[in-house]
């Protein structure tokens, strides 16, 4: 099959969630033998990229941003006139939606997230979206929290469940993180953004001396985050990393005690990394947002709940877990949990099944 995925971003060179997402997905499709384009925008020159599985990569010409969506008409006009057996969108992304909507190809998209930031756009966004529903044969969800939203609720018949994978490269030994006895070490990965609570997650820090916090990622917030950390007095307990490459994050995973996802927003949909970390038998610390970070952490399964925004809940819990039996407990919980339900093949082997479906 020719199979195009389209987007804003791509990995690399932008480490996120969904780009990181679509860069396996695409590798791996294309070592099954099926053609794989992906295009985004992201450049101030447009350019064409083979990646070394062989993905075709276009990058489009961006103008611009506004409110995260680029202003890239030459994606528009590239996807309008595309022709492939599947055309597989991911969206919220307006400005690649209206290539999308004006292609003939069978259509699949996977819905990550709702409007949050741009949530006042939604009257006039929100009829483009319904319009390209209509057209879909497929609409994928990572969980049934993100299913049940009330943007789907007309078009249920075609929303499919399909969690999302863990890519085998972040997947380590775990030899590290069972045998240290010092401080607690607690472990965030992901973007440096406004959802993230990370600033909660820092004054939660400063009321738990006995603990060490290792940031991993980029992005806008970082100076400020920073600076808050030296503020609180924790620029001898907390690190910020940058971003790492796989065989570095793995061993990330591997070196820590417990994972933190303390995200603030239904921005956040699914919480990838947390299912890397659980992959790799970290207990996780998530907050509640009714999304589908409620459904791959369980509450006093595979690691521990707690209210978003509230650094005196975060500090409780991750005390909580400074208690070696529960913290291997939850862990070995935690990795169960992710070979069941998020094993990367079994994602893949389902995304053709549906591909192949769509195309009847």
């Amino acid at each position: 099959m020719k199979i195009v995925h389209v987007f804003k971003d791509f990995y690399p060179p932008l480490a996120a969630g969904i780009t990181c997402y679509i860069a396996d997905v695409a590798d791996a499709l294309a070592e099954r033998g099926h053609e794989v384009e992906v295009h985004v925008a992201g450049v101030h020159q447009s350019r064409v990229e083979r990646m070394a599985s062989g993905v075709v990569v276009h990058r489009h010409r961006e103008l611009g941003r506004a409110l995260s969506m680029p202003i890239a008409p030459g994606l528009i006009r590239e996807v309008r006139h595309l022709s492939a057996d599947i055309v597989h969108t991911h969206m919220p992304n307006p400005i690649g939606e209206i290539g999308v909507f004006l292609n003939s190809s069978p259509l699949v998209c996977t819905f990550h997230a709702q409007l949050v930031r741009q949530r006042f756009l939604e009257p006039l966004y929100g009829r483009l979206r319904s319009r390209l529903f209509d057209q879909m044969a497929a609409i994928l969800v990572s969980g049934e929290a993100m299913a049940s939203t009330p943007e789907l609720a007309n078009h249920v018949g075609k929303v499919r469940v399909l969690p999302f994978g863990v890519s085998p490269r972040l997947v380590g030994s775990g030899a590290v993180h069972q045998h240290y006895t010092g401080p607690i070490r607690l472990l965030f990965v992901g973007r440096l953004v406004y959802y993230k609570g990370l600033d909660t997650l820092l004054r939660a820090m400063a009321m738990v001396p006995n603990a060490t916090l290792r940031i991993v990622g980029d992005g806008p917030d970082r100076a400020a985050l920073e600076a808050l950390s030296a503020q609180l007095g924790l620029a001898d307990r907390v690190e910020f990393s940058g971003f790492l490459y796989d065989r570095e994050l793995a061993l990330s995973y591997g070196a820590a005690d417990v994972f933190v996802l303390p995200s603030n927003s239904k921005a956040e949909s699914f919480g990838m990394a947390m299912s890397e970390a659980m992959a790799n038998g970290l207990p996780a610390v998530s907050t509640s947002l009714g999304t589908g970070t409620d459904w791959v952490n369980l509450d006093e399964v595979t690691g521990l709940v707690v209210p978003p925004d509230s650094p005196p809940d975060l500090a409780t819990a991750i005390g909580r877990l400074q208690d070696p039996e529960l913290r291997e407990a939850l862990g070995i919980a935690a990795s169960q949990r992710a070979h069941d339900l998020f094993s990367f093949d079994k994602h893949v082997d389902e995304l053709v099944s549906v591909y192949q479906r769509c195309r009847q």
